[in-house]
C-alpha cells in the first residue's frame, strides 16, 4: 500500500468516524414502525406455492371484463371499472393488507424457472386489443349519453392503465414474445415511446433531477404528469438517436422504433375508422391518453421526494433500495404483477416480477398504487400524507451514510445491483457504467428479518403476526360480503333500473347535434345531392332545377327533421313528390345515397339507423305513386318498404 493511499484511507476512516459520532436520530423508532406495518388482515399469497401465485395474477384481467359488463348494462354501470379501480381496490387493499413474504432461495429458483409466470403475461395484449376494439365498436354503434360515453372511455382507459404492471414486466423481459407484446400494447395506448425512455432513461436517472419521471417534494401531479409526458418523449427521442448513431444510422431512419411505434398507432386508428367510422376515433385516442396519464401518475408516486446523492457534477450514486417506494399490498400487487415491490426492481432490474422482494426498511407507501394515485389527485392531502414520510427516509439515508446501519440494524437488504436491464445488452452498455453492476451473492440479506422478529426486535417485517385475529377478521369479511350479496339480490335489480333511468333522463344531444349541426349537415347533403344527380335512377328528377335552391331546401329539411332550430322554407313533401312516379327501386337508390354519404363522413351505425328511420317515416309522402318492384327470383311484386 502506498503512503498516499494509506493516508487517504486513514482520512476516510476519520471522516466516517466523525460522521458516525455526529449522527443524531431525530425521530423515534416507533415512527418508522408506524409506516412499516400496513395493518389490515395481512393476508399473504407469495408463500402459498407456485400454482396459486400464477392463478392470482389472472386477476389482472378482471378490469377488462368489468368494462364489457358495464358498457352492456349501460347507464351508471358504464363507470363500473373506474369506480372499482379507484375506490373499491384501494379500500380492499386497506382491508386485506400486506403480503410481505419473501421467497427462500429454493422457492425463488422454482418461481424464476417456471414458464407459467410468463404465460400469464401473454394474455395481456390480446385482451387489451379485444377490450379497446369492443369499446370502439360500442361507442360508434350505440346511442350513448355523454355520461355513458365518458363512463365507457374512462373505464377502458382505467383498465389499460392498470395494465401498466404487466406491460412494464413485458418490456423488461428478453424473450421476443414478451417484449414485442409489451411494445405493441403501448401502441394501442398511443404511448409507443415509453419503453425506450423507461429502460434507458428512467432506470439510469431515477431519483435525480435528470429524470422527468421522478417527482420531488411539493410537485403537483396535475402539472407533473403533462410535463413528464412531454419530457419523456424528448428524452426517448434522444436515447433512440444515440442508439441508432452507435449503429451507424440516422435518427430519422426507418429503424427508428419511436416512428415505427406511432406508425402502428396510426394504422390501428385507421383500422378502427374503417370498421366503425369517425365516432370510434375520439374514444380510441381518449382511452390511450387516460392510460398514458395513469402510467406517468404511477411514476409520480413511485419515487416522490426520493433523491440519490450527487457524487460529482451530474453524476449520482448507484441506484439502491432507498430510491423507490415499496408497498406490499396483496391485492394491488396481484393486479399489477408486483411492480409495487419497486425498490428491488430498480436495484435489480433483471429480476422477474414473481421473485421481487419487499423489506420494511425500504421507503414504504401507506397503501397500494391505486389508493396512492387516487390520493395524488388531491395534492394537499397527498403532501400531508407523504412529506413527513420523505423526511423519515432522508433520516434513514443519513443514518446509513454515517453508521452503515438502518434503524440500528445491520444493512437489511440483499447485495447485488443492476439498475439497467433489457433485451438489448449492447444498448444497456451505452447507458450504465460498469461499476453500477454488482453480482448478487444470495437472494437473502445478511440481516435475517424473521429471526429478528422471533427475538422480538423492532423495525422488522410484520409478516406472520396476529394470524388468529386475521383469520377471524377474514371470516367476518366473508360473512359480510355474502350477507350484502343476499340483500342486494332482493332490491339490487330495482336500484339498477332506477339508476339507469336516472342517467338516461339526462339531456341527450339531438340527432342534429350529433350530425355536427349545419356545419356537418351541409357537406353531408351536398354529397347526397351529388349522388342523386349522378344516378340514372334519380337524375331525371333534378333536370332543369335550380340546384343551389333545391339543395338549400334539402339542408333546411334535413336540419329541421333531425331536431335543429331551423325553419324549412320549401313546399310540403306530398306536394313536391306527387306526380314524380317514384318507383320502389328509385327509393332504394335514394336510401343507398344517404347511407353511403353518412359512412363517407364517418358517422356510426347508430346515426345511420336513426336517419334511415326518419327516411322511412316519410315514405307515404315521398312515394304517393309507389310502383311495385318485380323480384328477380320469383317475379312477384313487393313494395319497396317490404324489401
Amino acid at each position: 500500500m502506498t503512503p498516499a493511499l494509506e493516508e487517504k484511507l486513514h482520512a476516510k476512516g476519520k471522516a466516517d468516524a466523525v460522521a458516525q459520532d455526529n449522527f443524531v436520530r431525530k425521530h423515534d423508532l416507533q415512527e418508522f414502525e408506524s409506516i412499516q406495518s400496513h395493518g389490515g388482515l395481512g393476508l399473504s399469497l407469495t408463500d402459498k406455492g407456485l400454482l396459486l401465485n400464477v392463478l392470482g395474477h389472472f386477476s389482472a384481467y378482471l378490469p377488462s371484463a368489468l368494462c364489457v359488463l358495464g358498457a352492456v348494462w349501460g347507464g351508471a354501470w358504464t363507470w363500473l371499472t373506474f369506480v372499482v379501480g379507484w375506490v373499491v381496490v384501494p379500500i380492499a387493499d386497506l382491508i386485506l393488507g400486506a403480503d410481505s413474504y419473501n421467497l427462500t432461495e429454493e422457492e425463488e429458483k422454482k418461481f424464476a424457472e417456471s414458464v407459467w409466470f410468463r404465460v400469464v403475461t401473454w394474455f395481456h395484449f390480446p385482451i387489451q386489443v379485444a377490450t379497446v376494439t369492443f369499446g370502439a365498436y360500442w361507442v360508434a354503434t350505440h346511442d350513448l349519453t355523454w355520461a355513458e360515453w365518458l363512463g365507457v372511455t374512462f373505464s377502458i382507459g382505467t383498465a389499460e392503465g392498470f395494465g401498466i404492471g404487466c406491460v412494464h414486466e413485458l418490456i423488461h423481459r428478453p424473450g421476443t414474445v414478451d417484449f414485442v407484446s409489451g411494445v405493441l400494447s403501448l401502441c394501442w395506448s398511443n404511448y409507443g415511446h415509453f419503453w425506450i425512455e423507461h429502460l434507458w432513461g428512467h432506470h439510469r436517472n431515477v431519483a435525480s433531477p435528470l429524470d422527468p419521471a421522478s417527482s420531488d417534494v411539493g410537485d403537483n401531479v396535475w402539472t407533473f404528469v403533462p410535463r413528464c409526458m412531454w419530457l419523456s418523449f424528448v428524452e426517448a427521442w434522444g436515447i433512440e438517436a444515440k442508439i441508432l448513431k452507435s449503429r451507424g444510422k440516422g435518427a430519422l431512419s426507418v429503424d427508428n422504433r419511436i416512428l415505427q411505434a406511432y406508425a402502428v398507432t396510426a394504422l390501428v386508428a385507421g383500422a378502427y375508422h374503417q370498421a366503425f367510422g369517425l365516432a370510434a376515433l375520439p374514444f380510441f385516442f381518449a382511452q390511450g391518453f387516460i392510460a398514458a396519464w395513469i402510467v406517468d401518475n404511477t411514476n409520480y408516486i413511485e419515487h416522490y421526494g426520493l433523491r440519490r446523492k450527487e457524487v460529482s457534477p451530474g453524476v449520482y450514486e448507484r441506484v439502491g433500495w432507498l430510491h423507490a417506494w415499496d408497498t406490499p399490498e396483496l391485492l394491488s400487487n396481484s393486479l399489477l404483477f408486483k411492480i409495487q415491490r419497486h425498490p428491488d426492481h430498480h436495484t435489480n432490474a433483471g429480476r422477474p416480477y414473481q421473485v421481487l422482494r419487499t423489506y420494511p426498511q425500504a421507503p414504504t407507501l401507506p397503501t397500494g398504487y391505486a389508493g396512492m394515485i387516487a390520493l395524488s389527485w388531491f395534492p394537499p392531502l397527498f403532501w400531508y400524507v407523504m412529506d413527513w414520510r420523505v423526511a423519515l427516509v432522508k433520516e434513514q439515508e443519513r443514518e446509513f451514510r454515517a453508521t452503515g446501519t438502518l434503524l440500528g440494524n445491520a444493512y437489511p437488504f440483499p447485495d447485488g445491483a443492476q439498475a439497467v436491464y433489457s433485451f438489448d445488452t449492447e444498448a444497456d452498455k451505452l447507458f450504465i457504467p460498469a461499476d453500477y453492476v454488482v453480482r448478487a451473492s444470495s437472494n437473502q440479506p445478511a440481516f435475517d428479518q424473521y429471526a429478528a422478529q422471533k427475538e422480538g426486535r423492532r423495525g422488522v417485517s410484520q409478516y406472520g403476526r396476529n394470524r388468529g385475529s386475521r383469520v377471524a377478521a377474514l371470516l367476518a369479511l366473508v360473512l359480510a360480503v355474502v350477507g350484502g350479496a343476499a340483500v342486494y339480490g332482493g332490491f339490487g335489480a330495482t336500484v339498477h333500473v332506477q339508476t339507469d333511468r336516472a342517467v338516461r333522463a339526462l339531456p341527450r344531444p339531438t340527432l342534429f347535434d350529433r350530425l355536427g349541426g349545419l356545419e356537418g349537415i351541409r357537406p353531408l347533403v351536398s354529397s347526397i345531392y351529388a349522388k342523386h344527380t349522378a344516378d340514372p335512377l334519380t337524375a331525371a328528377w333534378f333536370e332543369g332545377k335550380n340546384h343551389p335552391v333545391v339543395e338549400e331546401h334539402v339542408v333546411e329539411f334535413f336540419a329541421a327533421g333531425t331536431g335543429g332550430d331551423v325553419t324549412y322554407t320549401g313546399r310540403g313533401m306530398l306536394d313536391v313528390h306527387r306526380g314524380m312516379q317514384i318507383s320502389g327501386e328509385a327509393f332504394l337508390a335514394v336510401q343507398d345515397h344517404v347511407l353511403t354519404s353518412l359512412a363517407e363522413h364517418g358517422y356510426g351505425q347508430a346515426v345511420k339507423d336513426e336517419v334511415l328511420g326518419i327516411l322511412f317515416s316519410l315514405r307515404p309522402d315521398v312515394l304517393p305513386d309507389l310502383k311495385p318492384i318485380a323480384t328477380a327470383a320469383t317475379g312477384s311484386a313487393v313494395e319497396a318498404g317490404e324489401l
